[in-house]
């Protein structure tokens, strides 16, 4: 049974409006016929009532009825009346008797055998009463309109007879069975204008639901909720009257935004005219930078538009903080490639070297090649891997040694150096963002200083893990000091002073410090504290209810 109650409420959304309409207007036409048939039933036996009482009480009064009752006489006269009154008032028959019984016209043996006792007439002959009564039951059934003959003698008045107007109620049912045929057939051109607009109503709701059942609906509706709040890109959604009608979590966490919006106008949510102004353009925009509660945001608007009519914009946000953080990664793993690729670069070269002086049978040549470069090597491998145990940073310095080899650049890992491996929270790219850059931009403070050194030194001994670059360059300008650790600020061109910055965001998020110690004209030393304990100093921020 529930297997088949399932099966019936599994249909199109058509067959269901369609089901629901033909069952209203088949419940409304049933309701309103039943309740007029009533009621037409009611009225035509209450009007046949008047007019058989009607009639009676006139021939009563006739003088050509009281001449007849008095005489006793039939005369075709008064059969003659009662034939056109029947007629004329569509009655069943009419009896005009005396006090007797006798009759003073022809009437039909059906009725008269079913009026075969006295009881209807009872009250008129005794108490001179007029009135309509029911004679039978069912078929059988007659109403009859009874009233006294009343007979004037002068000095008293008596009741010598009494008139009786008949319908069968047959009859009556008759003409209320075609007055209701009349009704059904009008009820019937009404289903079928309720069922020719409700098969217009569902084609109507197909079209405008794209053929696409209410489950469907229903499905694409999560699917759409799943997919936009899942979108890392910040998505909002505005109406016509300028209320927000959906704004994801991503949109929230880049515009600062923790409670809900949905139904909330424009100016309540964005307090900068600029952005309000962009959304509410009437064309589109694309890639519109602006600064919104301290970020640079990258917005993109699209009007919703039906012909002229604007029904509401759609709009997307990009932290550019983000992008350029993402920029700025990519850029220094691929830093981190180049210096290996130098590296490789530099072994490959000097492998040329001491193939050249072997095959030139310069023995003594290569033999010292090798020691010096062997000297070098034991040199520095000692510090980097006896001294400096953390493979992360041997990767990092190793690549910074070939680099500097290669641009002819002396550089210097301090002999004291020593480090252990780092706690698990120190991973791979924030150390070559803070080291890479630190030694690039001694590397490059250098360059165009004669006998130019950097020397790279890291100790782990107390709470803090220490790294310091110190190059022999031209010094930095005190004026800039101030600004130096700005992001976008730079000397050295457009599209530069993004490395410092990044360094000083990086040692924050480790819960560290960054010290800058100029010499003038003599070089720069740049300290940088990290502890080894992360500090964890805010909570992570849960996302928002879905529900917007």
């Amino acid at each position: 049974m529930e297997k088949i109650m399932k099966r019936l409420l599994n249909v199109s959304l058509q067959v269901k409006i369609l089901g629901l309409i033909i069952s209203l207007i088949l419940l409304i036409v049933g309701l309103i016929t039943t309740t007029f048939v009533i009621l037409e039933s009611k009225e035509d036996i209450k009007k046949a009532e008047s007019i058989a009482l009607q009639t009676a009480k006139t021939l009563s009064y006739m003088p050509v009825v009281h001449e007849t009752i008095i005489s006793n006489d039939q005369s075709e006269e008064i059969q003659s009346i009662a034939d056109h009154i029947v007629g004329e008032v569509n009655a069943s028959a009419i009896l005009i008797e005396n006090r007797d019984g006798r009759l003073f016209n022809e009437v039909p043996s059906s009725i008269l055998d079913r009026l075969s006792n006295d009881k209807h007439k009872y009250r008129t002959l005794v108490f001179g009463s007029a009135y309509a009564t029911n004679v039978g039951d069912g078929a059988d059934a007659l109403l009859i309109g009874m009233a006294p003959i009343y007979i004037d003698y002068g000095m008293y008045g008596k009741v010598e007879g009494t008139v009786a107007v008949v319908y069968k109620m047959e009859t009556i049912m008759e003409d209320i069975a075609a007055d209701t045929k009349k009704i059904l057939i009008i009820s019937f051109g009404v289903l079928l204008a309720g069922i020719f607009g409700g098969v217009m109503l569902t084609r109507s709701i197909r079209k405008d639901t794209f053929g696409l059942e209410p489950i469907e609906i229903a499905s694409l509706y999560r699917e759409r909720n799943a997919i936009i709040q899942s979108i890392k890109e910040g998505i909002v959604a505005i109406d016509s009257s300028e209320k927000f009608t959906m704004m994801n979590n991503s949109a929230k966490q880049i515009l600062d935004i923790k409670t809900k919006v949905k139904g909330q106008s424009l100016i309540e949510v964005f307090h900068s005219p600029r952005m309000i102004n962009v959304l509410r353009s009437q064309s589109e925009n694309n890639n519109v930078e602006l600064e919104y509660n301290g970020k640079t945001i990258i917005v993109n608007s699209q009007p919703i538009k039906e012909g002229s009519e604007k029904l509401g914009t759609v709009a997307s946000f990009r932290d550019k903080t983000e992008i350029q953080k993402m920029v700025n990664t990519l850029s220094e793993v691929k830093q981190y490639s180049e210096d290996l690729r130098a590296q490789t670069h530099e072994f490959k070269n000097k492998l040329y070297v001491l193939l050249g002086l072997i095959q030139l049978e310069k023995f003594d040549e290569a033999m010292q090649f090798i020691k010096v470069e062997s000297k070098y090597q034991e040199v520095q491998a000692d510090i980097i891997f006896n001294h400096i145990r953390d493979e992360k940073i041997q990767a990092i310095l190793l690549g910074k040694i070939a680099k500097a080899s290669e641009s002819k650049t002396e550089f210097i890992i301090d002999s004291d150096s020593s480090l252990s491996k780092l706690p698990g929270h120190f991973e791979l790219l924030p150390l070559l963002i803070i080291i890479g850059n630190l030694i690039d931009n001694a590397f490059e403070a250098v360059s165009k200083v004669k006998e130019g050194e950097v020397s790279f030194f890291t100790t782990d001994i107390g709470n803090d893990i220490i790294f310091e670059v110190v190059d022999n360059g031209s010094g930095i300008d005190e004026k800039t000091v101030p600004f130096l650790f700005e992001k976008g600020f730079s000397e050295k061109g457009e599209n530069r002073g993004y490395g410092l910055s990044n360094v000083k965001k990086e040692i924050e998020s480790l819960g560290g410090s960054i010290e800058l110690q100029y010499l003038g004209e003599e070089g720069t030393i740049f300290t940088v504290f990290i502890p080894k304990r992360l500090k964890q100093t805010k909570l992570g921020k849960g996302d928002e209810s879905l529900n917007d």
